[in-house]
């Protein structure tokens, strides 16, 4: 994709800068505008993303910045400001909470739109696997994770060859505070040495073995799946021991050449390992 019209969808940033923090320390524009944003976007036949207010510039200089998806026609009808129609009323909107005066930039965004088409392709590519675990397991989830949507990203992009992975948070972490517990699903891995495999391709550091993949272009023939949840503290790539002496992490991983039958078990078992999850307290 080298060119905007190569794409369904584009990601438009909405940026105002803030040197002398005019909006207060702790402006909370995210919560604020979220819920208008969302349906104003919706209403324009767009895509409300997310938005960033506690971001520094390298100077230091604080800035607020809104991410919205437009179709690609919306993107290319530009009105006489250079601007999609769209984008009017987001931009209007967002000046009513923030005081005048202040500097916006407003354009495209290259690299989130890159991330958004394949993390489109990627879920569709294997919604097959990804299908089960959402209708067998979103309505377990509880904690505010329900406001999470599920995601299919990439992680790593090479010369014809994307790998990602699909997250589905479930609930609060019980063993670990402010963490939250998510179920990742994809292709098992084990690569070897001069293997033809997709993950060999990576490289050894690129990855780690038996976690679960998603790959672009899909390997062909029958794939063995898997599905992994992590509880507690882990040691960081860069480190062979977590950073709180005597700490225990629990991982419980499942694999099945069935996606349906995969999700099915994986949810037997997490009802069994979490029972809160079916508990009156569940929202």
């Amino acid at each position: 994709m080298r060119d905007w019209s190569d794409f369904e969808w584009v990601v438009w940033r909405l940026e105002v800068q803030d040197p002398a923090q005019r909006a207060g320390e702790d402006p909370g524009l995210d919560e604020r505008t979220k819920e208008t944003m969302t349906e104003l976007a919706a209403s324009l036949g767009c895509v409300y993303k997310h938005c960033v207010d506690t971001d520094t510039y390298p100077d230091g200089t604080p800035y607020y910045a809104w991410w919205v998806r437009l179709p690609a026609a919306e993107h290319a009808r530009l009105g006489k400001d250079g601007l999609p129609p769209a984008i009017g009323p987001l931009h209007k909107y967002l000046t009513t909470q923030l005081p005048g005066g202040l500097k916006w930039e407003i354009a495209p965004d290259r690299e989130y739109t890159l991330d958004d088409a394949g993390s489109a392709a990627m879920r569709a590519a294997y919604d097959d696997l990804i299908a089960p675990f959402e209708r067998a397991l979103m309505p377990l989830r509880r904690d505010g994770a329900d406001a999470l949507v599920p995601r299919a990203k990439v992680w790593k992009w090479q010369e014809n060859l994307l790998a990602g992975t699909f997250d589905l948070w479930l609930c609060n972490d019980p063993d670990r505070p402010h963490t939250w517990l998510v179920v990742t699903v994809g292709l098992w891995t084990e690569p070897q040495l001069f293997d033809e495999e997709p993950a060999a391709r990576l490289g050894h550091f690129d990855f780690t073995p038996h976690h679960p993949l998603l790959f672009l272009p899909r390997p062909p023939g029958p794939a063995t799946f898997t599905a992994r949840a992590e509880s507690g503290p882990f040691p960081s790539q860069s480190s062979s021991r977590p950073k709180t002496p005597g700490a225990i992490g629990t991982a419980h991983q499942w694999t099945a050449n069935d996606p349906d039958v995969l999700a099915e078990r994986v949810t037997h078992d997490l009802k069994l390992l979490w029972p809160h999850l079916t508990g009156p307290e569940r929202r």
